[in-house]
């Protein structure tokens, strides 16, 4: 109450959506609304992945050019040490974050390409407009990255580009540290060689399993709306 004056009562927001005098103009324009939404997500998704594999990248070089200007002191080894472990945990973390956004894009991406078949069906000759990614030489196949059939695909992402820089820092740790305590030189070379392929592949595998989870989650979403879309046709 304002000066004596009862303020009206607001309706209830689910009110208001039913009293829309045109719900389908509002329908359409949430629907627009979302997939603006959804472009914007993915246009963040691959600007933090740069900026973070940036900062990676940016460490690293800074990192061998401080042991350059070091290389040829006592503390060379020692600075090693600590700067490749720091390096390490840093690519670990820049590499689970980008394979995070990438699959926040895989699952915007699949939105947009729901709401692209909606718009085909507008109008008679609408799918002309909106083609769907159909096989593997599709006029617009860039719109399934990270579902392609093939998992080798999933190998040339910025995630795994940081993952091979991160497990050669990390096999290179190896050799140095096995050369400095046991063994000779071309015992920890080839010991820091294994080591950095086995990173390679054990990232690659889990990058692999990551996708497909999301990919059954998606398969999962859409053959729902198929089989509602089947039960409302029928009804």
């Amino acid at each position: 109450m304002t000066n004596g004056t009862p303020v009206p009562r607001l309706p209830q927001a689910w009110q208001s959506a039913d009293e829309l005098a045109d719900r389908p103009t509002a329908f359409y324009n949430a629907l627009l609304t979302e997939h603006f939404v959804l472009e914007s997500a993915r246009g963040i998704t691959v600007s933090e992945s740069s900026s973070r594999a940036s900062l990676y990248l940016m460490t690293l070089s800074s990192s061998l050019v401080a042991f350059g200007f070091l290389a040829q002191t006592p503390i060379a080894f020692g600075f090693l040490g600590v700067i490749i472990p720091v390096v390490f945990l840093l690519g670990v973390f820049t590499y689970e974050r980008l394979v995070e956004t990438s699959l926040e894009d895989v699952v915007a991406l699949a939105s947009i390409q729901r709401i692209r078949r909606f718009y085909s069906t507008l109008l008679p000759g609408a799918e002309e407009y909106f083609p769907r990614p159909l096989g593997r030489r599709a006029p617009n196949e860039l719109l399934e990255i990270g579902r392609k059939g093939s998992w080798r695909g999933i190998f040339f992402t910025t995630s795994s580009a940081i993952a091979v820089v991160n497990s050669i820092v990390a096999g290179a740790g190896a050799a140095l540290a096995l050369d400095v305590w046991a063994f000779t030189g071309l015992q920890a070379i080839l010991t820091g060689v294994f080591v950095a392929v086995f990173m390679a592949v054990a990232h690659g595998v889990y990058q692999v399993r990551r996708y497909a989870v999301v990919e059954r989650l998606i398969a999962g979403d859409e053959a729902a709306m198929q089989m509602k879309s089947v039960g409302r046709s029928i009804d």
